[in-house]
């Protein structure tokens, strides 16, 4: 009996499916098993991929490619420049924090604009939940970091807005999430992880007891 070998496609759709799986919180709202920084990080890779992948798909869908308008060099800002600051993965709580509300606008659009099931809507859900995984993830590591932001960014303006208008806004948040999540995935492979495991345990540390 031959054997075929599986795809690379495949072999990383399997990794993929079991990152994400073990990102879904648990009954209390956390991962089910403390994450660690090296996951986390493979996450952010596989969140830059899907990203590209959600953009590309949503531009084509919605005939948007002409002349490159979604491709902006404005993008919203908290997803301007470079992650700053000595651990990349602690500093994507707030631009991961916005993101999370503004595909929620972005996936109420659509609803109304594809019937159930549709694959924009699949694709669009699928990046919700990555994101929040990956919030769930980072909250784990610091838990400094409130799980449940005090401060939310404010809701979309009310208010009459063309179809093609909402489209276009949602692409270009798209792309700029896109490119903001490259960035951040190099990041992360030129830095390593060592930064954010010495800032976790001094964390850790900080809320031990002293003894008496």
């Amino acid at each position: 009996m031959r054997c075929h070998g599986r795809p690379w496609a495949v072999l990383a759709a399997v990794t993929k499916g079991l990152l994400i799986l073990w990102a879904v919180p648990g009954q209390e709202g956390w991962p089910l098993k403390a994450p660690t920084v090296q996951q986390t990080q493979a996450l952010v890779k596989l969140m830059a991929e899907d990203a590209q992948e959600l953009f590309t798909f949503y531009e084509k869908d919605h005939h948007l490619a002409i002349h490159n308008i979604c491709r902006t060099n404005e993008p919203p800002q908290w997803l301007q420049g470079p992650v700053k600051g000595p651990c990349v993965l602690q500093r994507l709580w707030q631009p991961m924090v916005h993101m999370d509300q503004a595909l929620q606008d972005i996936i109420r659009h659509q609803r109304d604009l594809s019937p159930p099931g549709a694959e924009i809507l699949r694709r669009l859900n699928n990046t919700h939940r990555n994101v929040r995984g990956l919030l769930n993830n980072l909250a784990g590591l610091f838990p400094a970091l409130s799980p449940r932001p005090s401060h939310r960014p404010p809701p979309s303006p009310a208010g009459p807005t063309s179809i093609f208008k909402q489209k276009l806004q949602g692409c270009r948040i798209l792309w700029s999430y896109a490119s903001f999540m490259a960035r951040s995935s190099a990041q992360l492979e030129a830095r390593g992880g060592r930064r954010c495991r010495e800032r976790r345990r001094s964390q850790r540390g900080s809320r031990i007891p002293a003894r008496p």
